[in-house]
């Protein structure tokens, strides 16, 4: 069944259009789930290090996307918040195990058991209060969820590749389901005021980490510079966000002809992109400014332009899905910071984080220019198919 034949046959569900207070203590509890996750590439910069984090990043983020639909699709009652708060107990289980969660038996347990009752109760919600499936269906997210559990207990390496295999399924799952979706009535205030809380629990962990990484006493000139450095890359990100982006998903929801892709696309995929960026940046800022003057190798030194890059180019991606082309401004950045992050250059930590910063605002005030002065941003990468089509506000 095709996502056109489902908006046909399923019934319309009023979807809520704000945020509740619920569902910011959920967050509440969600961004210390992604600090823990952050934790272990901050005092291990790696390859493998950093793939596991990523691993232990994929369920927390599919269940809090599960989680944010079903609340999308009901009105909020005491049965809701008393399900918000047990959905935010088995996020703080797994945020307590996440730094260990695929090195250590029994944190592989707790996490993935948490896991699987977040799932459990995520179903539970559904079939009683919508009857209807989230973002990926139901079923599969579950079956995900034991092969997890069941994998908890295996040695190494058999513990990885299960959760490996797991994992990938899980993020393959939207798409290669995708015919079985059923459409939900999207709150085109909602979903987009929920997923811009995600982005901005990322932004404040870089905040968070920065800071507290360098409250250690008196700084020195090079490590008040970084400091402040990081905290404008922070408010760029900001920036380059909350100024347009997130009233453009509101647009493109309210506008497309398959409002499912851009929750799909953009919000699920898009998104999940635009986090691990960000956690990028916060790693890579909080190691440069505890020794700004250090020449950072290997991942250490590609952490925040090469977080920075992924940032933007998930721009590109996002706007293409939503409106058929991608912003030339931030294209061309994102390429100059994924130049930045090459091995060749071997610069001290402030002075990357410092061409960084001048990338970021320069975008900025590019766009803001344009903008204000009536001109059009640039556009490359265009689909034949939206000719004519959508544009964004």
């Amino acid at each position: 069944m095709t996502d056109a034949t489902a908006a046909t046959t399923v019934p319309a569900v009023t979807a809520r259009d704000r945020a509740t207070w619920a569902e910011l203590f959920f967050d509440l509890v969600l961004a210390f789930g992604v600090g823990q996750v952050a934790h272990p590439v901050a005092v291990h910069p790696s390859w493998p290090v950093l793939g596991e984090c990523l691993l232990v990043l994929a369920p927390l983020w599919w269940a809090w996307v599960d989680v944010v639909m079903a609340m999308n699709a009901v009105h909020e009652t005491t049965l809701q918040r008393v399900f918000l708060l047990l959905t935010a107990l088995t996020v703080y289980g797994m945020a307590v195990a996440a730094p260990l969660a695929l090195a250590d038996r029994e944190a592989a347990l707790l996490y993935s058991g948490s896991y699987l009752a977040l799932r459990l109760l995520i179903g539970e919600a559904i079939r009683r209060e919508c009857a209807l499936y989230t973002i990926h269906p139901y079923r599969a997210g579950l079956a995900f969820a034991l092969v997890l559990f069941a994998s908890a207990t295996l040695p190494a390496p058999w513990r990885e590749i299960c959760w490996a295999f797991a994992v990938v399924a899980e993020i393959a799952a939207p798409v290669v389901l995708s015919g079985h979706l059923r459409q939900l009535a999207f709150g085109v205030n909602h979903l987009p005021e929920r997923f811009g809380l995600f982005v901005m629990i990322a932004l404040g962990e870089n905040v968070f980490a920065v800071g507290a990484g360098a409250a250690h006493g008196s700084l020195t000139p090079s490590e008040l510079t970084a400091l402040v450095l990081a905290f404008l890359v922070g408010c760029a990100l900001w920036w380059l966000y909350f100024h347009l982006v997130a009233s453009a998903v509101a647009h493109a929801l309210r506008t497309h002809p398959t409002p499912s892709v851009v929750v799909r696309d953009v919000l699920s995929y898009g998104h999940l992109v635009l986090v691990v960026g960000l956690l990028l940046v916060s790693v890579g800022a909080t190691r440069t400014v505890r020794s700004p003057l250090h020449i950072p190798d290997g991942l250490s030194a590609a952490l925040l332009p090469s977080g920075a890059a992924l940032f933007m180019l998930a721009f590109c991606y996002t706007r293409r899905r939503m409106f058929g082309a991608a912003s030339a401004t931030r294209f061309y950045c994102g390429l100059a910071l994924v130049v930045l992050a090459l091995p060749v250059w071997r610069l001290p930590g402030v002075a990357t984080l410092a061409v960084t910063t001048v990338l970021l605002l320069l975008v900025n005030a590019v766009e803001h220019w344009l903008i204000s002065s009536g001109r059009q941003v640039p556009l490359i990468l265009r689909n034949r198919s939206f000719a004519g089509g959508l544009t964004a506000t």
